[in-house]
């Protein structure tokens, strides 16, 4: 059943979700969310959050009652439940990444890779305002490592791959998007732009997007599955339902914080920097 399974890796924070959910409006696609967070289905010691569908709560219909095997592989088992031929895993943790490929190589489904790239500064002001507390310095040396093992990563795999600007994906959203239904070997469907409007179960990812799809829909968002700060809810609640370029770092961000930034991941940050 399960023909292809399209990873999205790169570092939170950086438009996932909402490739994720625009790639998983196609007919033939199911966006999973984070892949990873399977490990945590029906698991009553994890918070709520990690182990349940993001739109629908417990009585999902994809994951309230999917029991996973050892039997089959993860995206086979996901395929045959959904009746979708192509899964879509957005989970950046490389050493899972790197535990799926290995465990769908023996089989036919077929991998591609997504590296989807966000300027740096852009994703140093989300975590900044999701995790205010944590040290600035190791911030900006998370996203740096990331960086560079994500790098390492697309190097050194041997099949399809293609690298992806989340910021010419919010600006020009149908070029990108046929650009990548050309690249996973489907026809462009002028749905995937109208991802709110389309049924999705994904776990994990950005609570943002998840809001604006919760709003589309007629459905009241679920706390504490969905919960977002007053900064960001007043944001979201704003947001038009269409595909929105997010440059809200280049007011928030500290001009101090800009330079440290500069001064320890500016080489890494070169080819993803956005001065649009």
């Amino acid at each position: 059943m399960n023909q292809k399974v399209c990873f999205i890796c790169g570092v939170g924070h950086s438009g996932s979700t909402l490739l994720g959910l625009i790639l998983g409006s196609h007919r033939d696609c199911f966006y999973c969310g984070e892949a990873a967070k399977t490990r945590f289905l029906h698991n009553p010691d994890k918070p709520i959050k990690k182990r349940v569908c993001k739109i629908c709560g417990f009585d999902c219909p994809v994951w309230g009652d999917l029991n996973l095997t050892d039997n089959l592989d993860l995206y086979e088992q996901v395929s045959r439940k959904t009746q979708k031929p192509i899964t879509i895993d957005s989970t950046k943790n490389l050493e899972w990444l790197t535990e799926q490929l290995f465990a769908i190589a023996p089989t036919t489904a077929q991998p591609f890779l997504i590296f989807l790239q966000r300027d740096g500064r852009a994703v140093l002001n989300s975590r900044i305002r999701k995790y205010p507390d944590k040290d600035i310095q190791e911030l900006i040396e998370t996203w740096r490592n990331q960086i560079q093992l994500t790098n390492e990563l697309f190097q050194n795999f041997d099949r399809k791959k293609i690298k992806v600007h989340y910021e010419e994906l919010a600006t020009d959203p149908e070029k990108v998007t046929r650009n990548l239904c050309d690249f996973l070997e489907i026809d462009y469907q002028p749905q995937m732009l109208e991802y709110y409007q389309q049924e999705h179960h994904p776990l994990g990812g950005n609570n943002g997007t998840q809001f604006l799809v919760a709003k589309a829909r007629g459905e009241k968002i679920k706390e504490p599955i969905v919960s977002l700060s007053e900064k960001n809810r007043y944001y979201y609640q704003q947001h038009s339902l269409g595909i929105r370029l997010d440059l809200r770092w280049k007011e928030e961000l500290n001009p101090d914080i800009k330079s440290l930034f500069e001064e320890i991941a500016g080489t890494e940050n070169e080819e993803l920097k956005w001065e649009a």
